[in-house]
């Protein structure tokens, strides 16, 4: 009788174990995730300045090498204004200034900035309960970076709310990232990463776009089925639409 009475029990603990291991194994993912996307949000949306390039150099060195990323020589021995002038020119170049791979959407999906895929990406962000503003003109909700890093901020409140034992709550959220990769990135993210990969000469951007496009991948395989994949690897297969640099984008553009 004491035999019959004590297997379930241990059984019982042995589930409670596991489902105790597989909540924290969860949560230290989506916290990574939310710190990996952050870091590509901040590399795309913006130059290089002063401050981060000495988090490069230094606080985030070891980190970036641990996962694969290789630095030139030059990278921590050229004098730091030097530098940065360098990948300013190469950031305009490959993400702003005409002819460059454009990082929004809707100039990815329909030649021109600010249309449809722009009016989803804050209808998403607006769902979630955060609100987009632009800091200058000429940028817009569906920018690949911004994008990247709301993903990275569904990634951190989901871990929040496992750490508060908030299950239901975290599975809601889980969802919407979920719905987004799919809605708002994954006809079109990797095969941007892929193309702006080519387009640039520093390693630096080469290895983060290269990165991205990786990690996009592998959270997609996750959700969709070996036949999605393949169709979804050929709508990134498709060159951009051509952007139509019309006065108006001029304008808000500054360009």
């Amino acid at each position: 009788m004491q035999t019959t009475i004590n297997q379930p029990l241990e059984n019982t603990v042995q589930a409670d174990q596991h489902a105790v291991q597989s909540l924290q194994q969860r949560t230290e993912t989506v916290a990574s995730l939310s710190g990996v996307f952050g870091f590509f949000s901040r590399v795309l949306e913006q130059e290089i300045d002063a401050e981060f390039l000495h988090a490069l150099r230094y606080e985030l060195k070891q980190p970036l090498q641990e996962v694969g990323m290789e630095f030139d020589d030059d990278f921590f021995s050229v004098e730091e204004s030097a530098l940065l002038e360098r990948y300013a020119e190469e950031f305009t170049g490959l993400f702003v200034a005409p002819g460059c791979v454009s990082p929004y959407a809707s100039v990815f999906e329909t030649g021109c900035m600010f249309k449809e895929p722009a009016d989803r990406a804050s209808a998403a962000y607006l769902a979630a309960g955060w609100e987009y503003k632009n800091r200058y003109s000429g940028e817009f909700p569906d920018h690949i970076g911004t994008m990247l890093g709301f993903y990275g901020m569904l990634c951190e409140s989901e871990a929040d709310c496992l750490d508060q034992g908030l299950i239901d709550k975290a599975d809601q959220i889980k969802s919407s990232r979920e719905q987004f990769l799919l809605q708002q990135l994954a006809e079109w993210g990797p095969g941007w990463c892929h193309l702006a990969a080519r387009a640039t000469t520093l390693s630096f951007y080469q290895q983060v776009l290269s990165m991205v496009e990786q990690l996009l991948w592998s959270e997609l395989s996750q959700l969709i089925d070996r036949r999605e994949l393949k169709n979804l690897a050929q709508k990134n297969q498709r060159e951009p639409k051509r952007l139509d640099y019309d006065a108006d984008f001029r304008k808000a553009s500054g360009l």
